[in-house]
């Protein structure tokens, strides 16, 4: 059976899904160090999900809370399901218990960026109710 937590601390198992996980997000990423995870778990602001079933993690997703003079916003980012897992729920259970943590901390949105090329992940966005918004977004790389 599947379960969906909050990671609460980093081992060797976490470490090498992780690895496994983030190329397949993408390839141009920098793996994260263990020190790089404990660090977001020991955050207040940076929350680090998991979906594992028998022992074996099968997706990840990070909830990421920001408190501006406009209120409280919430991200959803780099949510990873591993090839062998897709289709079967996962990032569906990662994206709802999500929800629901966010839901129970009283904020009332979520934010998220999908790229348009990801057709199962914006499928599920939409199905799960989120609203496809008309914004600009930019980047500036800073060499």
């Amino acid at each position: 059976m599947m379960k969906i937590y909050k990671l609460e601390t980093v081992n060797d198992h976490i470490l090498k899904a992780f690895i496994k996980l983030i190329p397949q997000l993408s390839t141009s990423c920098i793996l994260p160090s263990q020190k790089d995870l404990e660090d977001i778990v020991s955050s207040n602001n940076t929350m680090l999900f998991i979906a594992e079933e028998n022992n074996n993690i099968l997706g990840t997703l990070t909830l990421v809370f920001n408190k501006i003079p406009t209120g409280n916003k919430v991200w959803i980012e780099d949510v990873v399901v591993d090839n062998t897992a897709r289709g079967k729920g996962v990032g569906k259970k990662l994206t709802q218990f999500a929800i629901e943590y966010t839901a129970n901390k009283g904020i009332k949105s979520i934010n998220l960026t999908s790229s348009p090329d990801r057709i199962a992940g914006n499928e599920l966005y939409q199905k799960l109710g989120f609203i496809k918004r008309e914004t600009n977004v930019y980047r500036l790389t800073i060499e």
